[in-house]
């Protein structure tokens, strides 16, 4: 980034922070249709499809998952452009903290070779640390990066104590496991899920995290579903996806790379 790159992605950051600030742990949204997006991982393209997307079917909310950067060659222009849809429509856009938003992750990854900038590089990790960790859509649907700590009530939820739900995993063993992640982290069984979703009477989870070819993967008799939203998998080619939540239904977008360049090559709906 260059210098002028440089002072305007502080201004978003800096304006950004105090937008997070302002905002709970958990969101809670109320109006339909809301988008959802997966890990972008600094792939300007798949934003680029996305934002595309999103003018054609004008959601009156875009919720994104976490894990803005890293991997990708344009992490700080993808986060930048996000605070810059953050700054524009605060009320409607919502950016989750994923685990790559962490200075734990992201020290030795990508991010902050590309920023060049250690002043920079700190800021965005502080500004990272005021992002809401999960989001209520109409009582009903959970969305988060990673997953669920526990059988809890998502009114539990801070800021400070958001590690397990920036990083942990559905497995179909039962019970809290530990991860091969890391000691830290765990993961969560189909019993874990419905004790979760009926503790707090709702209907599923949408999370992020999972690094998938297919863009989305379905869980636990449609109970929890992963999506992933860059077109590159740990360096190979993959398919993006994308979900629109409206008042009685799911519709995921998949979009990939054609020899017409990257397009939507398919659209799923289920019922809510």
């Amino acid at each position: 980034m260059d210098m002028n790159q440089n002072k305007q992605f502080q201004a978003n950051l800096t304006h950004a922070r105090n937008l997070f600030r302002e905002e709970n742990a958990v969101i809670r949204i109320k109006e339909l249709p809301t988008m959802i997006i997966g890990d972008l991982h600094g792939d300007l393209e798949a934003l680029n499809t996305i934002i595309s997307l999103k003018e054609e079917l004008e959601p009156a909310n875009i919720i994104f998952l976490g894990d803005y950067v890293d991997r990708g060659r344009n992490s700080a222009e993808v986060l930048s452009r996000l605070l810059e849809l953050k700054i524009a429509s605060p009320k409607n856009v919502f950016l989750l903290r994923g685990n790559h938003e962490t200075k734990q992750m992201n020290e030795k990854r990508e991010f902050f070779d590309e920023l060049e900038d250690s002043d920079l590089f700190n800021f965005a990790n502080i500004v990272f640390e005021e992002m809401p960790v999960a989001a209520l859509i109409n009582k009903k649907i959970f969305c988060v990066h990673g997953g669920i700590e526990d059988i809890r009530k998502t009114t539990a939820i801070t800021k400070q104590n958001s590690f397990n739900y920036l990083w942990n995993d559905p497995s179909e063993i039962p019970g809290l496991n530990f991860s091969i992640r890391g000691r830290d982290i765990r993961t969560f069984g189909p019993d874990i899920v419905e004790g979760f979703l009926h503790l707090n009477d709702l209907q599923m989870i949408i999370r992020a995290h999972s690094s998938l070819d297919t863009g989305y993967k379905w869980w636990f008799g449609n109970r929890l579903l992963s999506i992933h939203s860059t077109l590159n998998n740990h360096g190979t080619p993959a398919k993006g996806a994308v979900c629109l939540i409206k008042t009685d239904q799911l519709e995921i977008y998949t979009y990939g790379k054609t020899e017409d360049g990257t397009r939507i090559i398919d659209k799923t709906r289920y019922y809510l």
